[in-house]
Order: structure tokens, then C-alpha cells, then sequence
């Protein structure tokens, strides 16, 4: 009987199941596709390191799952609130009926349990197609060719999801059965009729606390802007915070702001139902300015994450070409023991670099015990200090012979260099803008160096000297050769043009390095092109999915809240639409009416999104742009997408099913 019952309540309120369900389907498919991605790497044919960047991506999804648990929890619970409330006479009437309170609780655990597994079946089925398509995407950023595709299903995704799913709906049951059992009687009986009361606010001070907002917002936008996300400093932090209390100010002081501006334009306020629509907005933007708040701020991360975490795609894209700009280069530590260049070494024990190196140059770096500190202004400092976590200052500026700076720029196509007996270069690889090095780096500074005065020839030069696997922040200082007899480098290494594949290149270069070493004893190190680039492409993988991840939750979850307060809003406000019914207003302006309510109240937290967005972006970009040639124009049509998609979705559905909440309980109350 109690499933017969619970089958005819869902199959009666299956509109007002229609977020709910939403919601619950979306997770699901999120949730499954993002814990399955390992399972898709039997299609493609991945090197040792894309394996291991793979293995490391699929943790950290099992670790972000476990935040995208607790998000979607909160909303299931949110949700399951609002179809209680929803239904407070329908429970009563149960009771006056003669069930007791746990015969309640059951129904609705019953319900529940029915809507909770087609949608876990709804949002298994669609996720394991988009994680078909996923494959082709993750195949793109590896940049590998797929074997031959597969229609794959990953169990252990499957297994991950029916937990997690579980573990939420045994949360849900908790809640029902504790709210059923709180709930007295009248209150379930008379729950339609309790209105919130409406708080009045001066119009002077709403006024001034909206100038205060703009004001707020405009120095939050500026020091976002000045600080660039350098830097996690106090000018980052400050702008975090008056951002939000900006945000805060905006939405709390427009309900008392707008209504009276609007009431001042008489022929827009008075045309049709504009004057009933301002005063519904009016009341729930007064009611739900913290909750405004919040989903502003979500819809923010949510077009940052996506848009600038896409991004960094194309950064790293160009940072490979930027510090990888030889086939390989080989370190080696220890190098004192040498006494000759390494290339020469390596012949002397009888191994041919001929066979596979079109070319090959010598970099030896000396130490001339000169610290960044000792030579830079505090500007330049500041400047690389921003881009990593070392003490900059006191690292040490390395010295480098003229005729092997000449051949690093001839490897890489560049104009040699030359520099009189009192002159000197300085070049620089670092994650800043060439512009602020060459202003900030004094060129005319003076140097001494075995006792002679030197001069800088030309401004400061930007050259990757060596294949470096991560942004780098250092400086160097060439010479002319005769600065350096007898002295010793402080490190050696060699840098390789193959002229053969890349891969064949890559085995013998692997070779000769370990038959070095085991001769040698000297511990060594090799960093090849092609390595770089599979390591970009996991961190590419890595960012992009983290961010499409999160940002697609805190979308649905925005988009969520808004749906259920609106029908929420709809639900207590029946009574209204009837009155509007009984003076005779037409249902096309009562549809119409509802329709601008909830479009604007998902509009309005949504345009300040993205104004924040569109700051914080450029922000971001303006300090990308120095590391690679950022097109932002893709990921602002994918966002467009996600949002057209999810967050437009969410709106029809909360429109349709508003408008069924007022019709259904008109004809109830008629039906009374």
C-alpha cells in the first residue's frame, strides 16, 4: 500500500520533481565521467609518463570527488527541503488520515528512493556516452592517436558513484524522517499560509550603500588588476575581500534602490504588469540577498575556472617551445672532476654522439660568487619574486663564455652576439614580461669583474640556454672567453639537434647518457623535447579537467539554488496570481509576468558574474600573455556553452514548473 501511494504522489508531482531529478542526473553523470577517465587509457597509446600523469590525474579527481560530495549533498538536501515544504498539507492530511509520523517518513523515504534511482540511472547512462567523447578530448591533449576505439565502461566509476550516491540519500532519509518527526500538526495544515514578512529599508541609505558597492567593487577591480594573480599577497587578499563585501553591498542595497527608480519612469512602472512584477522582484531580492551573494560569487569561479584554467592550455603549449628549444640536453653533476668540455668527455670514453647528433654545444656555467641581490634593482627582484617562492635575492647570477652563447643562438637560429674586451651581455630566461625586465634592468650598469670595470653592451637578451622542465627565473652574465682560463664551471651540460627521429634520437640519447654514467660514476640527468611535451600535455589534461570539474559544479549548484528558491517563491505566492485571476487579468500576462521574475532573479546574479569575470580574467591573462599568445576567444564560447546549456536549462525547467505550481493550486483551492 505505502508503495502504491508513494508511486502516485511522484507520478502526481513529477514536475515538481523536475530540479530535483535535475540536479541528482547531473551529478551523477559529472561524478562518473570524471572518476572514470583512467579507464579510457586502453584506447590510446600512452608513453610511461602520460601513464603516470594519467594515474596522477585519476587521484586527483578521487580527491576533488570528495569536495564535489559534499556540494552536491548540501544541494540534495536543499532540494528535498523545499519538496517537503512544498507538500506540508499533503502531510498533514496523512496524519489527520490516522498514519502515524514514521508511516510518513517511510512514504516519503519510498518516494525518494524511487526518484533518487532514475536518476542514478538516468546519470549513469549519460555519463558513460560523454565519457566515450571524453576519450577523443583526453586523446588531444596527450597529443596521442588512439589505437582503435572501444566502447568502455569502468566499474570501478560505477562502484564510486553507487557510494557516493548512497552515502547522500542515507544522509536525505536522516533528514526526512527527522523533519516529518519535528513538524506539529497545524503547522503541516496552515504551512501555505505563513508568508515571510517583508523588510522595509530607507531608500537614502540604499541608494548610498549601492554607490558604496560601485565605489568598493571599482578599488577591488583595480588592485585585481595591479596584482595580476601574481602574487598571493595582502593586495590579493584585500581585493578578495572588498569584492565580496562589494558583492554583499550590491544586492542587499538594491531591493530598497531599484523599486524606487523604477517607480520614478511612471510609464514603464504603470504599463501592463510591470508595477506587480517590480514589487514580486522587489520582495524576493529583499528575502535572498545573501543567497545573490553567494551564487554571484559561484557563477564567478565558475567562469574563472573554466576560462582561465582552459587557458592555461595554450601557456603551456608555449612555454614547451620557450624552455625546450633543443631535441635534448644532458646534465651532468660534479663536473670539477672533468677537467674538459663534456662533449669532448664523452668521446674520450669512447662513445660517438655522431650517430644520432646533427648538433651538439658545451654550456659551462661559471660561479663568480655575484647574487641577484648584489646586481638587480629591487624592481627586477620584485618582479621575479612574483613568480615563484624562492628567495630570489640571494640566488646566484651564472657566467657564461661569449663563443658558447654564440652557439646556443646559432642552434636556435638566432643573430649571434659580439662584445668589445670591456663589455658584457646579459640574458635572462624567467615567467615575467620582457617589457618590465628590459625597463626595470639599468642598461648602462656598471660591473667589475677580476678587477675590470665593465659596461653592458645591449639591452638585457631573453634566451633559454638549456631544456628546463619548468619555468625558470634566471639570469645570466656572458663574457668574453678570456675571463674564463683556468677557471672551472660550476655546472656542465650539453645540448643536442638530432638528425634522425625523435624518437630514435630519444633511445640513443637515453643510452649514451646510462653508458656514461656507469662509466663515469657521475650522476647525470637528461631533459628532451619530447619528454617536455608529454609532461605539458598531462598538465594541460590536469588543469583542464580540474577546472571543467569544479566549474560545472559550482554552475549546477548556483543554477540549482535558484531554481528551488524561485519555486519556493512561486509556491507561497499562489494567492497572489489568484487575485490577479479574479480582476480579470489575461493568463498570458500572468505567464508573461512570471516569466521576466525569473528570468531577471537568474539574470542579476549572473551579469555581476560576469562583470567580476571579465576583470579577473583579463587580470589573468594580462599576466599570461608574457609566457605564450593567449586566444581566450574558444573558452569564452565554451563557457557561453556551459552556461547556455546547464544554467539555461535549469531556468525553463524552474519557469515550467512555477507556472504548474500556480495553476495546480488554483484549481485546488477552486476545488475547496
Amino acid at each position: 500500500m505505502y508503495f502504491k501511494i508513494a508511486l502516485g504522489n511522484v507520478r502526481r508531482s513529477i514536475r515538481d520533481y523536475g530540479v530535483y531529478f535535475l540536479t541528482l542526473t547531473f551529478g551523477v553523470c559529472l561524478f562518473y565521467v570524471f572518476n572514470s577517465i583512467q579507464a579510457q587509457s586502453v584506447m590510446m597509446a600512452l608513453s610511461e609518463t602520460q601513464a603516470k600523469m594519467l594515474v596522477l590525474l585519476n587521484n586527483m579527481m578521487g580527491i576533488f570527488s570528495i569536495f564535489v560530495c559534499v556540494v552536491l549533498g548540501f544541494l540534495i538536501v536543499y532540494a528535498n527541503n523545499f519538496l517537503i515544504r512544498r507538500r506540508k498539507k499533503e502531510l498533514g492530511l496523512y496524519l489527520v488520515l490516522g498514519m502515524n509520523k514514521g508511516t510518513v517518513a517511510r512514504i516519503l523515504m519510498i518516494e525518494t528512493v524511487m526518484i533518487g534511482t532514475l536518476a542514478f540511472a538516468a546519470g549513469l547512462g549519460l555519463g558513460i556516452l560523454v565519457s566515450q567523447a571524453l576519450t577523443v578530448v583526453t586523446a588531444n591533449l596527450f597529443m596521442v592517436q588512439l589505437k582503435a576505439f572501444e566502447f568502455i565502461i569502468s566499474f570501478n566509476a560505477i562502484v564510486k558513484s553507487a557510494v557516493f550516491f548512497g552515502g547522500m540519500y542515507l544522509i536525505v532519509l536522516i533528514f526526512n524522517t527527522w523533519v516529518v518527526q519535528r513538524y506539529k500538526l497545524i503547522d503541516l495544515l496552515q504551512g501555505d499560509r505563513r508568508n515571510e514578512a517583508l523588510k522595509l529599508r530607507s531608500i537614502g541609505l540604499s541608494a548610498v550603500l549601492f554607490l558604496a558597492s560601485l565605489i568598493i567593487l571599482g578599488c577591488a577591480y583595480a588592485l585585481i588588476l595591479d596584482n595580476g594573480f601574481m602574487m598571493f599577497d595582502m593586495e590579493f587578499a584585500a581585493s578578495i575581500v572588498l569584492g565580496s563585501i562589494g558583492t554583499f553591498l550590491f544586492f542587499f542595497s538594491l531591493s530598497g534602490f531599484l523599486l524606487k527608480f523604477v517607480q520614478s519612469r511612471q510609464s514603464f512602472y504603470y504599463r501592463n504588469l510591470n508595477m506587480f512584477v517590480m514589487r514580486q522582484l522587489n520582495s524576493r531580492i529583499n528575502s535572498a540577498f545573501v543567497s545573490m551573494t553567494v551564487i554571484s560569487i559561484m557563477l564567478l569561479l565558475t567562469i574563472g575556472a573554466l576560462c582561465t584554467g582552459l587557458s592555461f592550455n595554450q601557456v603551456l603549449a608555449g612555454d614547451v617551445e620557450k624552455t625546450s628549444p633543443y631535441d635534448a640536453t644532458l646534465y651532468v653533476y660534479d663536473t670539477p672532476q672533468l677537467g674538459s668540455s663534456l662533449s669532448q668527455d664523452i668521446r674520450d670514453q669512447g662513445l660517438d654522439l655522431d650517430d644520432f647528433a646533427a648538433e651538439a654545444a658545451d654550456l659551462d656555467l661559471y660561479d663568480m660568487a655575484l647574487k641577484v641581490k648584489d646586481y638587480c634593482s629591487a624592481e627586477v627582484i620584485t618582479l621575479m619574486q612574483n613568480s615563484t617562492s624562492q628567495n630570489v635575492g640571494e640566488m646566484t647570477i651564472d657566467f657564461l663564455p661569449l663563443s658558447q652563447l654564440n652557439t646556443a643562438l646559432s642552434m636556435q637560429s638566432k643573430p649571434e652576439v659580439t662584445l668589445g674586451d670591456n663589455e658584457y651581455l646579459l640574458t635572462y630566461s624567467m615567467n615575467a614580461a620582457e617589457s618590465d625586465i628590459l625597463k626595470a634592468v639599468k642598461e648602462h650598469r656598471e660591473l667589475t669583474v677580476d678587477g675590470k670595470q665593465l659596461i653592458v653592451s645591449q639591452p638585457a637578451l631573453f634566451l633559454q640556454l638549456q631544456n628546463f622542465s619548468a619555468f625558470g627565473n634566471f639570469l645570466t652574465i656572458v663574457l668574453p672567453d678570456s675571463y674564463f682560463v683556468n677557471k672551472l664551471p660550476a655546472s656542465q651540460s650539453l645540448n643536442l639537434n638530432y638528425k634522425v627521429s625523435v624518437e630514435e634520437g630519444d633511445a640513443m640519447m637515453d643510452d649514451l647518457a646510462k653508458k656514461y654514467g656507469q662509466t663515469t660514476g657521475l650522476a647525470y640527468n637528461t631533459v628532451t623535447r619530447a619528454e617536455m611535451f608529454e609532461a605539458s600535455g598531462g598538465m594541460k589534461l590536469i588543469l583542464s579537467y580540474i577546472a571543467v570539474y569544479l566549474g560545472l559544479v559550482f554552475l549546477i549548484a548556483s543554477a540549482a539554488i535558484l531554481a528551488l528558491q524561485q519555486l519556493s517563491e512561486s509556491a507561497d505566492n499562489v494567492q497572489r496570481y489568484a487575485l490577479l485571476r479574479k480582476i480579470g487579468v489575461e493568463e498570458k500576462m500572468i505567464r508573461r509576468s512570471l516569466f521576466i521574475q525569473i528570468a531577471i532573479y537568474f539574470l542579476f546574479p549572473l551579469a555581476l558574474a560576469v562583470v567580476h569575470s571579465i576583470v579577473g580574467v583579463s587580470a589573468v591573462i594580462r599576466s599570461l600573455v608574457a609566457l605564450a599568445k593567449i586566444d581566450i576567444g574558444s573558452q569564452v564560447l565554451l563557457v557561453g556553452g556551459f552556461l547556455a546549456l546547464i544554467y539555461g536549462g535549469y531556468f525553463l525547467i524552474t519557469y515550467t514548473s512555477s507556472l504548474s505550481v500556480i495553476r495546480d493550486r488554483v484549481q485546488s483551492r477552486r476545488l475547496e
